[in-house]
This record gives structure tokens, sequence and C-alpha cells, in this order.
């Protein structure tokens, strides 16, 4: 996926939504393992201006290089990867928000299910002005995930 579709598909489908926002992030994450310019611009949609870098680039707050550790598998198994498919992964495979979730107006804290961790994962998403939600807290989705059988 090229940065203008990735642009499109955030202002028109996933930014209007935490799981949206989620997905976007993590599509992104794997984009910058291939391209970190371009993959990085695409991180750099799904967060908030605090957690970004002066350049405009993601700052520490997206733990790419900890995504970078396991080849993706971490990003890849929110996205249908699991130990026993080799972490194969697919961009719209289903999102679920698990129902310990606390979505909320402005803030929230969403759990969704990784394909190789055995507990939900927490994601923090803040609402920005414009309407649109934006990854905060990440750092429990790159953590690592089970080896590959």
């Amino acid at each position: 996926m090229n940065y203008e579709e990735f642009q499109e598909k955030w202002q028109s489908e996933w930014s209007g939504t935490e799981l949206g926002a989620i997905r976007a992030f993590l599509i992104g994450v794997l984009e910058y393992l291939s391209d970190e310019d371009e993959g990085s611009r695409m991180v750099a949609l799904t967060m908030p201006e605090t957690s970004l870098k002066a350049d405009g680039s993601p700052g520490r707050d997206a733990f790419l290089e900890y995504f970078a550790n396991d080849s993706g598998n971490s990003a890849k198994s929110y996205l249908g990867g699991t130990p026993d498919n080799g972490y194969s992964f697919d961009y719209d495979h289903p999102i679920e928000m698990l129902p310990n979730s606390a979505p909320g107006e402005t803030r929230s804290k969403i759990f969704i299910q990784s394909g190789g961790k055995d507990l939900p994962t927490p994601v923090h998403l803040r609402r920005e002005e414009d309407g649109s939600w934006r990854v905060s807290n990440v750092s429990s989705m790159a953590t690592g995930v089970k080896r590959m059988k």
C-alpha cells in the first residue's frame, strides 16, 4: 500500500473509529518495516501531534524499533497472524473490540486479541478536535509474541 492509498483510507474510513485507527497504525507499522520513509508517514497520521518529533515523524511512542525486533510478528498477530500460520497476515482481517474495553467520547481503552498472545492487549486512543481517533499508547502491542511452530 502506498502513502496516498493509506491517506485516503485514513480520511474516508479508518480515522472515524477506534478500531479503524488501530488497524491503520498496524498497517503503518508493517509498511514501515519494508519502507521506513513511507511507513513512518503512515504511522504519523495515526498518532497525536504530541507523540511526533519536531519533523513530524513518529517518536518513541510508536515503538517502531520493538515491532522491528520480531520482523513485525507482533503487528502481524493482530491482522490474522499466528504461530501456526507463520504470522501470515491480511490488512482486512477483522479486529474485534473485546467486552472489557472502555470506549469513551474523547478517550478510549480498547482491548484487542492477538493471534500470538494468550491475553488481550490494551490500546489507548484519544479523539482529536477534528473527530479523528489517534492511538496514544501502543506499548502493549509492541511486546513479543509466541514463536512460530
